[in-house]
């Protein structure tokens, strides 16, 4: 059975999605930029190949060509028209008095669609908009909601951290960040100091979530009663990098103290959340 080439294109869209795609007999190489069939026609560049079994390729969109000078000077003429509208479809938008933010739009590389991102506080009746722009703009009209991380991830911004925020510089899908990876790693702050540029916890806080609960599952639980050097307290944080623990005795002394010396008399009890 013959194998097929299926490619793995990075699109350049808002969205920067990575898709695999049918490219046939086109000389395509790993880095060259191309133009592919993807809701339209989109450009993309090369990230690797693979071999597939005969009939694959018939199930996924296809590339088109190798990218011309014309294609990327295409390309980038549509971004600054999809900028320059921006102002004119706001204005729409407040016209039908519509409680949308704009967030950003994209002409595909043919022009034959024009999408448009937008946040709402609820779901939002775009039936009448949706005329008024095609009407306006001359093509046809995809008006996509996103939500809060969603904006960020296209928009980008720097983290607390300093560097280009995670979102936008690397993840591929947004998750929901719960306020329990914040408790399971005993970040007990308030919520401004772990917030995201999104105004949502930041994505980071689940990178080390597995290995904190599995690391803390060895160690006493917070409120512990114990017992080091003949001095009693409680338990009242965890460090799982140095393996220590710190008690608060009863004279009121805090102690840093490995884990392993300490003698745990009463059992903590889970954090109430």
């Amino acid at each position: 059975m013959m194998a097929e080439r299926v490619v793995l294109i990075h699109v350049q869209n808002l969205e920067r999605e990575t898709v695999y795609f049918s490219v046939g007999d086109i000389p395509l190489q790993v880095g060259d930029s191309c133009v592919v069939e993807h809701g339209g026609l989109r450009l993309g560049v090369m990230m690797g190949e693979l071999e597939a079994g005969k009939g694959l390729g018939e199930q996924l969109e296809s590339v088109v060509r190798v990218s011309t000078p014309s294609d990327i000077e295409t390309y980038r003429y549509n971004q600054a028209d999809a900028e320059r509208i921006m102002s004119s479809t706001r204005e729409v938008i407040a016209h039908h008095e519509l409680p949308m933010h704009l967030v950003a739009a994209e002409y595909t590389l043919d022009r034959k669609q024009l999408r448009v991102y937008f946040t709402a506080p609820h779901r939002v009746d775009f039936r009448s908009l949706l005329r008024d722009l095609a009407s306006r703009y001359g093509t046809r009209i995809e008006l996509r909601q996103m939500g809060a991380r969603d904006e960020a991830r296209i928009k980008g911004g720097l983290g607390r951290c300093g560097l280009e925020i995670c979102c936008h510089r690397f993840l591929r899908e947004t998750n929901p960040v719960p306020m329990e990876m914040a408790y399971d790693q005993e970040l007990f702050v308030s919520p401004e100091r772990i917030t995201g540029a999104c105004g949502r916890l930041m994505c980071c806080l689940a990178y080390e979530h597995e290995a904190y609960q599995q690391e803390l599952a060895s160690f006493p639980k917070l409120g512990a009663q114990v017992e080091w050097n003949g001095k009693k307290g409680k338990l009242i944080s965890h460090n799982i990098f140095r393996r220590t623990v710190t008690i608060l005795t009863e004279g009121r002394e805090r102690l840093e103290v490995a884990v392993s010396e300490i003698t745990v008399l009463r059992p903590g009890r889970k954090r109430r959340r």
